[in-house]
């Protein structure tokens, strides 16, 4: 009963507090303003040796044991397969020859404060009183060239291993696209924008400046980041020593040591006459400069949560990874995310002990600009992204307000962000904390707000975003690049990995029932996970639906014979139907012979499914960011925001009121555009366990030394057991059923009636109180749980009815995609 009457002590907090801040009304949401006929470029400071790297590296073709595909932009365009009525604002179009002249200059931005504010004077809310500048860095040489990182070097790699086909007979066709996918992968590793600010201005609202910081930018944690943190060390440094400050010794300057966080030096500090009593360029080290940012600020470009271990390929030792262990666009299945960026913080604080609700290598992307809903999720694995399947949407120009029909793909969990994949990039930038203070924070809900203006969210305006803020339009004229990078990215076949020690990934399968695995597959899986739609009226009939997937390939080509059995191989009618003969007469299955790499299955519909489908969790379907009057409204298509309702979700009462608490009072229908989750890929499955959007289907495994096991054979083990779970009932009545997870705290903590943990009133939380009990809860409207679903690990009862044999022929299939 102690933590109801903490429940009650929130609920009166936030009536209280309304009344004290009634009076002050925040700002109103920024207006569009006009676009001037004649648009300034910003100032660009010059480079400075500190920004020069310092490596000679010699550029690799060593081959890679991971899947990159050679798809260009022109080859989406050329199959009508480019999406979205978006084509950037005024703000930069007008600009476009400075920006590609400044490409890498406008990788990052800072503020520059007028006389007299800064960002201890600056309130939110307050005006904007800042221009923004560029932070320049180092324009790489072209790859016939000793390049001047290891990171420059491999980005070289890369994509010489790309468009070899088109190289053979248009070279300058080549070295373009060579040369933008290069751009992009530079955007993707490096590109900030600014975002360091929604940390120290933003964030540290809530935790305060001193705890806003990262304990393992100190050069003496290099040896266990990974093993601690989940955090990947850049290959391209080393452990530093007194002469670097404790800072890792990097051939790139701006590189923190880490992949995804990028550093740059602090504003000077002054005293109150203007005198400057601390250089962070020159300044000597002190003990506390990494838990006060005296030095540097930090950045966090995309790989923060996208760059993992390749899974063909992993390091013989995790906390020195070389760059021949690293893909770019998997995941990273075991960081510690974004804990990282509030270790400074004690860990009972409340800010901690919420991001505990996350399961290793899951994100709630929605903390910031909240759904006051507890669905953190799995990063997407960019993989074959240009065989997604394209859908038909009603969506609107943010520029012009013309509603049209064009093309998307579904992207986000539930296919929130559905106005093409230009604005579904930029608006990760913003989510991320570009433009924080100038176009985000201003639509969110005013913290102690309960009447009127600031009690809910307002759109982001795009027009305004980048009237208001540059580094919107320094990203936005970038995002076409980063598109040309990711299109690239495949997938990690278990077939073509070797294991630390030298296992071979094919020790792994039983290939022998692989076949019976593939049926299996075709008649209980397929109708949702693959990009062959089979007709409505036989996605029930299994007989059928083996008949319809019948020469299909659902794997890669090079291994479609392991996907049949030899007597389907040789027999007449299989080859007659399904498979065809190249110029060099070698037989191939039709979908591969007929469409190259746009033949491969994505293993996956994308459908939105309704979750009571799905039967998941579902606090991450109810996300509600993108409709109507929301936050990212102009994300998402008119098709999206007029989707049929789902159904009803039960109305639970504030799990922390006394004695009624968790009770359910009525029902409330899902509209808007909620209430659904796509139908996700299953390419490089195996390397990707736990399961589901929030990985609570299944375990992580760790090493002796407590590190995540990222070897290949751990990731079977966690694939392996995984799958066990998901094929296992979740009704706890059932003898054999799993065990229900539910997050809880690991700390007592104390918080307040607000978002922002500011006010006088401290509540005292129980340790092992379930972390959706405050996380859950908006403190605008606080009498109900904005989900009130707290399992963890329910849902998707597809497949557990299968036989034993069946389970282990379906599995080993599985490991083969």
């Amino acid at each position: 009963m102690k933590k109801n009457k903490v429940g009650l002590a929130a609920l009166v907090g936030v009536g209280a507090f309304a009344l004290y801040t009634v009076a002050t009304l925040p700002p109103a949401p920024p207006a569009i303003p006009p676009v001037p006929s004649v648009i300034p470029v910003p100032n660009v400071p010059e480079l400075t040796a500190y920004d020069m790297p310092t490596g000679h590296v010699t550029v690799s073709n060593e081959p890679y044991q991971s899947t990159y595909r050679s798809v260009s932009l022109s080859d989406l365009a050329d199959r009508n397969l480019t999406t979205g009525v978006y084509a950037g604002t005024p703000y930069w179009k007008q600009r476009e020859q400075w920006f590609k002249d400044h490409y890498y200059d406008t990788l990052a931005a800072r503020k520059v404060w007028a006389p007299g504010t800064s960002p201890e004077t600056h309130k939110r809310g307050d005006k904007v009183t800042w221009k923004s500048e560029p932070i320049p860095q180092y324009v790489p040489p072209p790859c016939d060239q000793p390049q001047p990182t290891g990171y420059d070097a491999e980005g070289c790699r890369y994509v010489n291993q790309l468009f070899t086909d088109v190289a053979a007979t248009d070279p300058a066709k080549a070295q373009e696209m060579r040369d933008q996918a290069r751009r992009g992968r530079d955007v993707w590793y490096k590109g900030t924008f600014g975002n360091q600010d929604e940390n120290y201005l933003l964030q540290s609202r809530v935790v305060g400046k001193d705890h806003m910081n990262y304990p393992w930018l100190d050069t003496r944690t290099r040896s266990e980041r990974f093993t601690k943190w989940g955090l990947i060390n850049d290959p391209d440094c080393s452990e530093g020593d007194a002469s670097t400050n404790w800072y890792d010794k990097c051939q790139d300057p701006h590189s923190s040591g880490v992949l995804g966080y990028r550093k740059y030096y602090a504003d000077p500090i002054k005293d109150k006459d203007g005198k400057v009593v601390y250089n962070p360029q020159t300044a000597a080290y002190s003990k506390d400069e990494i838990a006060k940012n005296k030095r540097f600020i930090i950045g966090h470009p995309c790989v923060q949560c996208h760059v993992g271990f390749d899974p063909t390929n992993p390091p013989e030792n995790p906390n020195e990874p070389t760059w021949t262990n690293l893909t770019a666009t998997i995941g990273n299945q075991h960081i510690v995310q974004p804990d990282a960026f509030f270790l400074g913080a004690p860990e009972s604080s409340p800010a901690r002990q919420v991001l505990k609700g996350g399961r290793l290598g899951t994100i709630d992307t929605s903390l910031v600009a909240s759904d006051w809903m507890n669905n953190p999720g799995t990063q997407n694995n960019i993989m074959d992204f240009h065989n997604k399947r394209i859908f038909s949407h009603e969506m609107k120009d943010p520029v012009t307000g013309k509603i049209s029909t064009a093309n998307t793909r579904h992207v986000l969990k539930g296919a929130e962000d559905s106005v093409g994949e230009h604005l579904a990039l930029i608006r990760v930038y913003v989510n991320i904390g570009m433009c924080t203070e100038e176009c985000w924070t201003p639509n969110f809900a005013y913290p102690g707000r309960m009447i009127g203006r600031g009690t809910e969210q307002s759109p982001l305006r795009i027009m305004q975003c980048a009237a208001e803020c540059d580094p919107w339009n320094y990203a936005d004229a970038k995002m076409d690049d980063l598109a040309a990078f990711l299109i690239t990215g495949g997938p990690t076949y278990l077939m073509a990995s070797k294991d630390k020690d030298g296992k071979a990934g094919t020790d792994f399968i039983d290939t022998k029932v692989v076949p019976k695995g593939r049926e299996v597959f075709a008649q209980e899986c397929a109708t949702c996970h693959s990009t062959k739609m089979a007709p409505a009226n036989i996605r029930n009939d299994k007989i059928a639906l083996g008949k319809f997937y019948e020469g299909h390939v659902f794997g890669k080509e090079d291994y479609w014979t392991t996907e049949y059995s030899e007597a389907e191989r040789n027999d007449p009618k299989f080859i007659a139907r399904y498979l065809s003969k190249d110029a060099a007469g070698k037989l191939r299955p039709n979908q591969f012979a007929e469409k190259g790499v746009f033949g491969q299955d994505w293993l996956g519909n994308d459908e939105r499914t309704p979750f009571n489908i799905i039967g998941t969790n579902f606090c991450r379907a109810l996300h509600d960011n993108h409709n109507k009057g929301h936050i990212w409204e102009e994300f998402s298509s008119e098709t999206y925001k007029n989707s049929p309702s789902p159904g009803s979700v039960p109305r639970v009462l504030n799990r922390m009121i006394p004695f009624i608490g968790g009770m359910k009072v009525g029902e409330k229908k899902v509209e808007g555009g909620p209430g659904y989750l796509r139908n996700i890929s299953l390419l490089s499955v195996w390397a990707t366990a736990p399961f589901m959007h929030n990985n609570a289907i299944g375990e992580v495994t760790y090493l002796a030394d407590g590190s995540p096991d990222f070897t290949v054979a751990g990731r079977i083990k966690q694939f392996e057991n995984s799958f066990a779970e998901l094929m296992t009932s979740d009704n706890p009545k059932d003898e054999k059923h799993r065990p229900q997870k539910i997050s809880l705290t690991t700390e007592d903590t104390k918080i307040t009636a607000r978002e922002d943990m500011q006010g006088l009133l401290k509540i005292p939380v129980k340790k092992g109180t379930p972390v959706a009990n405050i996380a859950s809860v908006n403190p605008h409207s606080p009498l109900f749980m904005g989900c009130g679903d707290i399992v963890e690990n329910n849902g998707h009862q597809f497949g557990v009815d299968l036989s034993k044999e069946d389970k282990y022929a379906l599995r080993e299939f599985l490991k083969l995609m």
